[in-house]
């Protein structure tokens, strides 16, 4: 099992999207946009390799969210064959890298050092990383918006991984449940539709999910009846926007989407309520 860890923002969930050849994890700008410690899972002539996204190491004011995704990263790097540890060339290292260095210090594990966005006509701060060097088993130029890199990175951990049983059928990409990928990609459409704006404890619950049989008028599709709770009746507002016209733009985009990582038509049912748990 290879743990995928860096600063937020630094590209992990689109490095493991583009490892596993399909969309197991949600994009956004907004950082910490993963939550959860995601399996991506890679069947490979050689073997399978199991890749865990974690969320971001993001330097701010403590929040008790923040601690707690802090934590679920640590909790990953606790028991792990190999970790990859993913740094962005293209920004200054900080206070977030620090962070990671602190996380990575009692770690035994094999490390290999990802510099990613190889695709980038520039990356000043590749040659801080290069610096690095000795501390990791490897060190990879990689990039999950082109793929360079990737068949390199996946035959180096064939050999770090140590040998056994697949831990997944050859079918499965990724350990969630289609509900919850569901779930991610109206959340991933909420940041991207509604910037800023939106709190970091926006959810979604997703309440029916039924085949709704071809009619005279129209094929088959998926429905699905989901909720957005924001933390007050503010953001509540704010999601739905004038005469609705946020929530109709959230709900467009959230349906191409999951038409498009599903394979199929999609109708896409959203409300918009406040959970006062999330403030």
């Amino acid at each position: 099992m290879a743990v995928l860890v860096g600063r937020t923002n630094a590209g992990k969930s689109t490095l493991l999207n583009a490892l596993v050849g399909r969309k197991v994890s949600i994009v956004t700008p907004k950082p910490q946009t993963t939550r959860d410690t995601i399996h991506g899972i890679v069947h490979h002539p050689k073997g399978q390799v199991v890749f865990v996204d974690t969320p971001g190491f993001f330097h701010t004011r403590g929040t008790r969210m923040v601690q707690e995704l802090h934590d679920r990263t640590r909790e990953a790097l606790a028991d792990v064959d190999v970790v990859l540890h993913l740094v962005d060339p293209t920004r200054e290292p900080g206070p977030e890298d620090a962070l990671v260095a602190e996380a990575l210090k009692a770690i035994t594990s094999p490390r290999i050092l990802c510099i990613g966005k190889s695709d980038a006509h520039e990356r000043p701060h590749r040659r801080h990383w290069m610096g690095q060097a000795l501390s990791y088993q490897a060190v990879l130029d990689v990039s999950g918006a082109t793929g360079s890199g990737l068949a390199a990175l996946i035959e180096k951990l064939i050999l770090l991984v140590p040998e056994g049983e697949p831990l997944y059928p050859p079918s499965d990409t990724t350990n969630s449940t289609r509900d919850f990928q569901i779930a991610e990609i109206i959340r991933e459409q909420v940041y991207l539709q509604a910037s800023d704006e939106v709190p970091y404890r926006t959810k979604v619950s997703i309440d029916k999910v039924e085949v709704m049989p071809a009619t005279r008028d129209r094929p088959e599709r998926l429905g699905i009846d989901a909720t957005v709770f924001a933390g007050d009746e503010r953001y509540q507002r704010m999601l739905i926007g004038k005469g609705g016209a946020r929530v109709k733009q959230i709900r467009e985009f959230s349906r191409r989407e999951l038409q498009r990582v599903l394979g199929q038509k999609v109708a896409l049912s959203l409300d918009i309520h406040v959970d006062g748990s999330l403030t």
